[in-house]
């Protein structure tokens, strides 16, 4: 899931300030400990946010505030890719509490682990019981998406495109859904978007993000019969993402199409070489 710029995090760095002088002053609470969780994740610390919601979770919180923070070490769990300590999480703050979030945060990991249809019926439970909850329809339309049904994905992403929860990721699986279903103009307007508001991913995924949105809006251009820009793109994602074989498999797509036969066998031999490796 995308995380915020670092623009945003003068905030998150008070309210950490906050919170050591507290606990520096002898306050050992449980609800303290939740807020330097929280804190700690918005800064992108999940390890140490990890910690502190752990120490949290075991003192003497609310009902309302135990299942908030099983749900937020969900998140972080499935952030950091281990989904099945993030689904048991997410099971222990339902267990809490049933709430839509909950739900919500146990389909994600369970989408990401291959647990589609148990991520579908969590999307479904969270909007049984709470309709107007926006932040699941990123995450359904992600499950629709993996199961062949782009048109459900885009209409999910389309409620998801009004809410906070509209992230990084959901707008790049957008992106997706409008080039599936012959779109090719409307997913270049949505990749262009994408890198014009400056999407963070944290480490590495952040990489990894953008060849996406890069080879997205190459293979959309080439659908709108532009090989020119086809190849910027790819030239982009090269430089960013070198031992992938999609990257050459897309720009011998996109040099095949601009006549250069030649250039495309290249590129073809060296995607070869690299999912033989």
């Amino acid at each position: 899931m995308f995380d915020r710029d670092a623009t945003e995090l003068g905030p998150v760095m008070a309210e950490l300030v906050e919170c050591n002088r507290l606990l520096a002053g002898g306050d050992p609470s449980p609800a303290l400990r939740l807020r330097r969780g929280i804190a700690y994740g918005a800064a992108r610390d999940h390890r140490t946010a990890l910690a502190e919601l752990a120490v949290a979770v075991t003192g003497d919180l609310s009902e309302e505030d135990l299942a908030a923070a099983h749900r937020r070490r969900a998140v972080l769990l499935c952030r950091l890719g281990e989904y099945a300590e993030a689904e048991t999480a997410a099971t222990e703050s339902l267990a809490v509490r049933l709430t839509a979030a909950g739900y919500t945060a146990r389909a994600m990991p369970r989408c990401l682990g291959g647990d589609l249809q148990g991520a579908w019926a969590d999307t479904e439970r969270a909007l049984l019981l709470d309709p107007s909850y926006t932040g699941v329809h990123a995450v359904r339309g992600r499950v629709f998406l993996a199961l062949g049904r782009p048109a459900d994905a885009l209409a999910d992403f389309e409620v998801s495109t009004r809410a906070e929860a509209y992230d990084g990721d959901a707008r790049i699986d957008r992106a997706e859904c409008l080039l599936i279903l012959g779109e090719p103009a409307r997913a270049v307007g949505a990749c262009d978007e994408i890198v014009a508001a400056g999407f963070f991913w944290p480490g590495d995924q952040h990489h990894v993000h953008l060849v996406r949105v890069h080879l997205l809006r190459a293979r959309a251009n080439l659908a709108l019969g532009d090989p020119i820009a086809a190849l910027a793109d790819c030239f982009l994602a090269a430089a960013l993402s070198p031992h992938s074989p999609e990257v050459y498999e897309v720009r011998a797509a996109a040099y095949q199409a601009a006549d250069s036969a030649g250039d495309a066998s290249a590129d073809l031999a060296r995607a070869a070489e690299l999912r033989a490796a």
